[in-house]
C-alpha cells in the first residue's frame, strides 16, 4: 500500500455520472486482507488442472464488480492469501475494481508487490526503498493528449451520447448502489465460464488458410482472428439456442435483437497510443469501441471464407486506433459525466450484446514472489455473460488461453460448434 495509496481512498460519486477516488489520510479504506488454510493439496489442484471447481471454497471474497461490503465500504483492493494443506502450495487472490485500475495497472500492483517479497527472500531489503513510484494522477495522462483530433466513429458516439431515463438514473444513484443492481444482474445471468486454449499452430493454421481470402497484406494478428471468431461462435450459439425455443409453444426468443444487429463492445488498452511508458501511471485509461454487426453475417455457418468477410469487417474498428482518435474519446466522455453508464444502458436491450477485451492481458505468469513463475493463474469463474479476454498461456510462447463467459445453455452449442472445437483446446 506504500507504493499505490490510492488502492486506500473512497470512491465517491456527485450524482451526475463523475466518480472520483478521494485519499483522505484521516479517512483511509483499508485494504481486505485475509489469510486461511484449507484442506486442499495443491496436487490435488495441479491433477484436476487447477479447474475452479478443484479450489478451495471461497477463495473469490468478491464477485466480478465492485459491490459494498457488509459494512457498506467498497474496498479498493480484496486480498485473500489460502495456504494449502500441508504447506504444499499458496492462492493469492487479488481484486482491484475497474474505477482505479485497468489490467495492466492492476498487474503492475501484484507485480511491484512480488519484487518486494523477492527483495525480502534475497535478503536484499535494503533496495526496497530505491524502487521507483508511480504516477496516480489522470491528468498527467490527458496531458499527452496531441493537438490533432480526429472524430469520435458515429457508432460509438451514438451509443454514448443517446441519454435514456436508464442511463441517467445509473449515473444518478450512489456507486454502492450502482454496484449492488450490477452484482445482481451478474448473479442473474447464471453464466458459465470456460478457458480454452488457442496454440501457436492453430493460429498459423488459420491465419494460412484464411490467405486467400483477404487482401495481400492484410494484417492478421491473433487478437484479431479472435475477434472475428469468437463473436461468431457465440452468435451462432444463441441463434440456435432461440430456434429451440421458438418451438416452443409460446413461441418466445429471449434472444431476439434489436433492428437485426448484434452490438459488440471491443475494448482497446491506449497507453501506446499515448506513449505512456511502461510501468509509471496506475489508472484506467481503456477506451471501449462499439461495432454493431448483422446478424446474418455472425450467424452464418463458420467457414474460412466467412471468417475471413468478418474479420475484414472489424477493419475499420481495430486498425484506427489512433492518439487523436482516443484523445476525441476522452474528451467526448469527460464532456458528458454520465455518458458512461449509457453503453449499459443500450445493451440492455440486445440479450445478445457482447464484450471483447481486444489487447491479450499482460502476462500474469510475471507474478514471481520469490520462487518463480506461479503455477497457474486464472480470473474468477464469475463473469458476466457475453464476454471473451485474452490472458497470457501458461507457456508463453504458445498461443493464447482464451476466457469465454456466456449462458448455460449458449454454452452448450460453443461446445459443439464444428470449427471453433476444432481449434481450440478446453482447458476447463
Amino acid at each position: 500500500m506504500e507504493y499505490f495509496p490510492i488502492l486506500a481512498g473512497h470512491i465517491e460519486g456527485s450524482g451526475r455520472g463523475n466518480v472520483k477516488i478521494a485519499v483522505d489520510k484521516e479517512n483511509i479504506n483499508l485494504p481486505e486482507y485475509i489469510e486461511d488454510t484449507s484442506d486442499v493439496h495443491f496436487s490435488g489442484l495441479e491433477a484436476a488442472g487447477f479447474a475452479w471447481h478443484a479450489w478451495p471454497k471461497g477463495v473469490a471474497t468478491t464477485g466480478p464488480g465492485p459491490r459494498a461490503n457488509e459494512h457498506g465500504k467498497i474496498k479498493l483492493i480484496n486480498v485473500h492469501v489460502v495456504r494449502l494443506r500441508e504447506n504444499s502450495g499458496v492462492i493469492i487472490y487479488v481484486s482491484i475494481p475497474h474505477y482505479a485500475v485497468d489490467g495492466e495497472s492492476h498487474m503492475e500492483v501484484i507485480r511491484r508487490w512480488g519484487t518486494v517479497c523477492q527483495m525480502m527472500v534475497n535478503g536484499d531489503e535494503g533496495s526496497i526503498d530505491e524502487l521507483p513510484t508511480y504516477s496516480f494522477d489522470r491528468s498527467q495522462a490527458i496531458a499527452r493528449l496531441p493537438d490533432e483530433r480526429i472524430p469520435v466513429d458515429s457508432t460509438t458516439e451514438k451509443l454514448f451520447t443517446t441519454s435514456s431515463i436508464m442511463s441517467e438514473w445509473l449515473a444518478w444513484i450512489s456507486p454502492k448502489t450502482r454496484g449492488y443492481i450490477q452484482s445482481a444482474i451478474v448473479k442473474r445471468q447464471k453464466a458459465r465460464t470456460h478457458m480454452f486454449h488457442f496454440s501457436q499452430a492453430s493460429y498459423e493454421s488459420i491465419k494460412g488458410r484464411l490467405g486467400a481470402h483477404l487482401p495481400k497484406g492484410h494484417d492478421m494478428t491473433i487478437s484479431q482472428i479472435l475477434l472475428a471468431l469468437t463473436t461468431k461462435t457465440l452468435s451462432q450459439a444463441h441463434r440456435a439456442v432461440a430456434d429451440e425455443k421458438s418451438k416452443g409453444w409460446f413461441n418466445i426468443n429471449i434472444f431476439k435483437s434489436v433492428e437485426n444487429v448484434l452490438p459488440i463492445g471491443v475494448v482497446f488498452e491506449t497507453r501506446g497510443q499515448l506513449k505512456i511508458p511502461p510501468k509509471s501511471y496506475i489508472g484506467n485509461i481503456l477506451m471501449p469501441k462499439i461495432v454493431l454487426k448483422p446478424l446474418s453475417e455472425m450467424e452464418e455457418t463458420t467457414t474460412t471464407e466467412s471468417l475471413a468477410k468478418t474479420i475484414a469487417g472489424f477493419d475499420e474498428t481495430v486498425n484506427n486506433i489512433s492518439a487523436p482518435f482516443v484523445a476525441s474519446f476522452i474528451e467526448m466522455v469527460n464532456s458528458m459525466p454520465s455518458c458512461f453508464t449509457r453503453p449499459a444502458a443500450n445493451f440492455s436491450h440486445h440479450s445478445s450484446a457482447m464484450t471483447f477485451i481486444y489487447d491479450l492481458m499482460p502476462d500474469m505468469y510475471a507474478a514471481d514472489f520469490g520462487f518463480g513463475r506461479p503455477a497457474w493463474v486464472s480470473p474468477i469463474e464469475s463473469f458476466r455473460a457475453n464476454a471473451v479476454l485474452l490472458l497470457t498461456a501458461k507457456d508463453s510462447k504458445d498461443g493464447v488461453d482464451v476466457f469465454m463467459s456466456t449462458f448455460p445453455e449458449t454454452m452448450d452449442k460453443v461446445l459443439k460448434n464444428d470449427f471453433w472445437m476444432s481449434v481450440v483446446k478446453k482447458i476447463y
